[in-house]
């Protein structure tokens, strides 16, 4: 495996500490950086939160180093959140925000979702791209743990309405 090959995977419960510091390193670089509290209670039991209430929840490494992740939450039959999507600042502006979203939107229709919503903060002009040109809308912005956020949603394609 070369050095820049990316390889994605379910998480897996030793992932736990690389988890955590992606999030917190790569909200630092944004700027979003709050208290740690139980806004984030969901990263220290990825398992059950995401994959075993039907969800699934991504990481990317790049050689031995956990480079991005995403997590797909169940909001009700149709619907999954899009959570944690993060990427390692010294990985970010290659792509891989784009790859792990696409990952994430495959896993969704495989099972069965139709919908994907999320919310990204205000100033994350980067991520605000990399969902508006994977097709998501823009639907109000509001507040969330003292920051300003955009909600978005999309329509999964290939997904029926019966």
């Amino acid at each position: 495996m070369s050095q820049d090959e990316v390889i994605f995977r379910r998480f897996e419960t030793g992932d736990a500490d690389d988890v955590w510091h992606l999030h917190r390193s790569a909200s630092e670089a944004v700027g979003v950086c709050g208290p740690q509290g139980v806004w984030e209670d969901d990263l220290r039991n990825v398992g059950e939160v995401y994959i075993a209430s039907g969800g699934d929840f991504v990481v990317a490494h790049i050689g031995p180093q956990l480079a991005a992740m995403g997590g797909l939450k169940p909001i009700n039959d149709g619907v999954a959140e899009l959570k944690r999507m993060r990427v390692d600042p010294a990985f970010q502006r290659r792509g891989l925000g784009r790859r792990i979203l696409s990952e994430l939107e495959s896993r969704a229709v495989a099972l069965g979702f139709k919908w994907i919503v999320l919310d990204t903060t205000t100033i994350q002009i980067g991520a605000q791209r990399v969902y508006e040109t994977a097709g998501y809308i823009r639907r109000r912005e509001g507040m969330l743990h003292g920051y300003a956020v955009i909600f978005y949603e999309k329509r999964l394609a290939g997904q029926d309405d019966c």
